[in-house]
């Protein structure tokens, strides 16, 4: 009860990100086409605040209290200002030789699809909206089908959970934010990705390695950020219809409008609706390939200006997800016993941020961010009914200003993360409780960051944060450092390394289990969280023979648990065992080859090695479902204007799977999967203010054959959907349209 007063009492508060920062790229327009400026500058009207851009025509400049006008220039073309209202956000410019009357020339800027943010300490992908539209992203667990960095998979054959998974663990172990606010966390981790519309997504930052210390102390692996079209730059509307041969359709709907004196107040409404009506057994084993279902996602949120010095913005999220698969017969609601999957979940959301910039300041500046959310969640996996329930708050205060000089600057705060969960699952028809679980857990903490820029060669980024937890009442310490090195203006150099951990929930990161006739075993006592260290290395070069340019990237990474939940299907094939461990650990070497032709085409080669391994009950083992192997090439075309065209060849190596030698021969599995490939392609067309799109995914139609092991008896001992290494829907085609204004 006194966790809910501290709570209520923090609500007050009210709050932001505090510092502000414009972004983009320069270029110049020179014989009909357009190349990056190099050392152009950028500079605000008025004042003496201004930046260069570096090789690539890049560059990042802090908002000025009271300025919005942003001017580039270089040496023989005529400068351009742009008028900048937003505190946050990227603009490109295109300069046009002097003596040049604008209406002689047709320009249009266009930045990389995913790029590298050349200036950060870390390593840093920016994904903008022309990546997005390369594949049918209808929601973030979709957004990353021509990434390297990440790969995506189903979770088992039935509940049709999509799971991310970047460095060879699984998304969870990443801190993923929707606007530097913590979103798929705790309950919301399984299927918080699914909760993002893909169309009202602008842009998604991706950090691999882990992330700054004001973000938290939840991030092992990385960091992806999220970043909604914005209330007071967003289309005034925009209308999103889709379809597939799956059976899903959704229609996103975002619509904007502003009202107070010169604008001060921008509000942006998001609808989105979506629902598979009927299900389908392509493979004929008498289990749906994929869920029904329908989920309702409304958010809305309003962006507001006190004065020159304030800044803020109010949102409201509500969510309500309901999904069933199992059996056909179940599905139907034939006569009998039979084996269904249903599922009924809601979200709740409050959050917001003030920022204030201190005038007469060149940098301080003050912020507060905050979310409260309430989450449920009832599950039914056969005659198992597993029960959730969240209710979280989030609060971080952040102070940036510099030392001496902008070269050293340092951002410090407070935070506060309370979470209350409860978690169980009862056997019916004899209600017997399995397990139950609640956790009251209150999280204070405090941080320093500390980052140093010297020129375009160096920088760095050392911080370290303290956070006490009630729950394990104990104290942890953070420490994490992000270095970078640019030998030349076509290589750079990273490293980064450092500590974090999580608080697992149990039984809802292993719900993929519940989906068979398992017995679950919690093996120990929730005695600590997970902690792992983290340590990286990455290499980019920019390789030029002629005009050609090749944009080269290669990293390592390698993470080692102190602790780790994990769970373990091999010790008996009818039982799980889940419980903490230690020595586990993951090593991920990735390399990409990026090319630009003429603007026209793009494309990408990747190459990834992955050793994940984890500690279970007998031995050290290759982590389940994680390929070793793992590549992919992408090839966007835009022969004409107007008309795109997108491919994409993946291929995945041979991943382990849960062993089964103590099962009945007619019940074995291979431990190692095949390794297979698959293609994707699209088609878009833009007419007006329309874009059509129309595509295929597994275009051959690779289909894993009997994904569920005794399908025919789901009540019976050794029934299990946890052997899915590949595609069990096949070929699905899709088509859809954007219309905006």
């Amino acid at each position: 009860m006194n966790t809910r007063f501290i709570i209520c009492a923090l609500l007050l508060l009210g709050a932001i990100p505090a510092w502000s920062q414009i972004n983009g790229y320069v270029y110049l327009f020179e014989d009909g086409q357009q190349n990056p400026a190099p050392f152009a500058e950028v500079y605000w009207e008025g004042t003496t605040v201004g930046t260069t851009t570096n090789e690539d025509g890049f560059f990042e400049i802090e908002k000025v209290a009271g300025k919005t006008t942003l001017i580039a220039q270089f040496a023989g073309f005529q400068p351009m200002s742009k008028v900048i209202i937003s505190r946050k956000g990227s603009t490109n410019f295109v300069l046009i030789p002097e003596n040049t009357e604008l209406d002689d020339v047709t320009v249009s800027a266009e930045a990389l699809a995913t790029r590298i943010n050349a200036q950060a300490a870390g390593l840093h992908f920016e994904i903008n909206n022309k990546e997005l539209r390369k594949a049918a992203c209808c929601n973030l667990s979709e957004s990353f089908e021509t990434n390297a960095s990440i790969d995506v998979s189903f979770s088992d054959g039935i509940t049709g959970t999509k799971q991310i998974e970047m460095l060879g663990l699984a998304g969870k172990y990443a801190l993923i934010q929707r606007e530097n606010i913590p979103f798929a966390r705790g309950l919301n981790a399984r299927n918080g990705l699914s909760y993002v519309p893909g169309p009202f997504i602008e842009s998604i930052q991706v950090t691999k390695g882990l992330s700054s210390v004001l973000n938290g102390y939840e991030s092992v692996t990385g960091q992806i950020n999220v970043e909604y079209y914005k209330p007071e730059n967003a289309p005034r509307l925009l209308l999103n219809v889709f379809g597939n041969t799956g059976g899903r359709n959704e229609v996103n709907l975002m619509v904007r409008n502003s009202w107070k004196a010169e604008n001060e107040a921008h509000n942006l409404t998001m609808l989105h609706f979506s629902s598979i009506p009927f299900a389908q057994d392509r493979n004929e084993d008498g289990f749906a390939d994929l869920t029904t279902g329908r989920q309702l996602n409304l958010l809305n949120r309003t962006h507001y200006r006190l004065g020159e010095n304030w800044e803020g913005q109010l949102g409201l999220l509500f969510i309500d997800d309901l999904r069933e698969g199992g059996q056909m017969d179940f599905l139907s609601g034939a006569e009998g016993i039979n084996w269904g999957f249903s599922t009924s979940e809601r979200r709740m959301e409050l959050f917001g941020k003030n920022g204030y910039i201190f005038p007469e300041e060149q940098l301080r500046s003050l912020g507060i961010i905050y979310r409260a959310s309430y989450h449920s969640r009832n599950s039914t996996f056969g005659n198992r009914v597993a029960s959730f329930d969240e209710t979280s708050f989030y609060l971080n205060t952040i102070l940036h200003d510099y030392i001496g000089n902008l070269e050293h600057q340092f951002k410090t705060g407070l935070s506060f993360q309370a979470d209350l969960l409860s978690e169980s699952l009862v056997q019916n028809p004899i209600d017997s409780t399995l397990y139950n679980h609640k956790r009251e857990e209150i999280v204070p903490g405090a941080y320093f960051e500390y980052s140093y820029e010297s020129g375009e060669d160096f920088s760095l980024v050392a911080g370290l944060r303290a956070d006490y937890n009630s729950f394990f009442k104990a104290a942890y310490l953070s420490p994490r450092l992000q270095v970078r090195y640019q030998l030349n203006r076509n290589s750079t150099f990273r490293l980064s390394g450092g500590r974090g951990q999580r608080s697992p929930n149990r039984l809802a990161e292993s719900s993929s289990a519940l989906a068979s006739s398992r017995k679950l075993v919690f093996a120990d006592n929730y005695r600590f969280p997970e902690v792992a260290w983290n340590a990286g290395f990455s290499w980019n070069q920019n390789l030029i023979f002629g005009e050609t340019l090749i944009r080269w990237n290669t990293d390592a990474f390698y993470t080692w648990f102190e602790s780790k939940l994990i769970m373990d299907l091999d010790y008996d094939p009818q039982v799980a065992y889940i419980l903490n461990r230690s020595g586990s650990n993951s090593f991920s070497v990735l390399s990409q080859m990026d090319y630009t032709f003429k603007d026209k085409l793009d494309l990408r080669l990747a190459y990834k090695f992955l050793r994940s391994e984890d500690q279970f009950l007998e031995e050290k083992n290759l982590a389940y479902q994680v390929p070793m192997h793992r590549a992919f090439f992408n090839a966007s075309y835009a022969p004409v204007e107007n008309w795109k065209i997108d491919a994409t060849l993946n291929w995945f190596g041979s991943k382990r799977l849960p062993k089964s030698l103590l099962s009945p021969s007619e019940f074995r599995q291979a431990e190692q999967s095949p390794d297979y490939f698959t293609v994707n392609a699209q088609i878009n067309y833009t007419y007006k203010s329309f874009e059509f799109f129309t595509g295929v995914d597994n275009l051959f139609d690779f289909r894993q054959e009997n994904p569920i092991v005794n399908s025919e008896q789901p009540y019976a001992p050794y029934f299990d959907s946890n052997f899915v290494w590949g595609p069990i829907f096949g070929r699905n085609i899709y088509a859809g349209l954007y219309f905006k204004f």
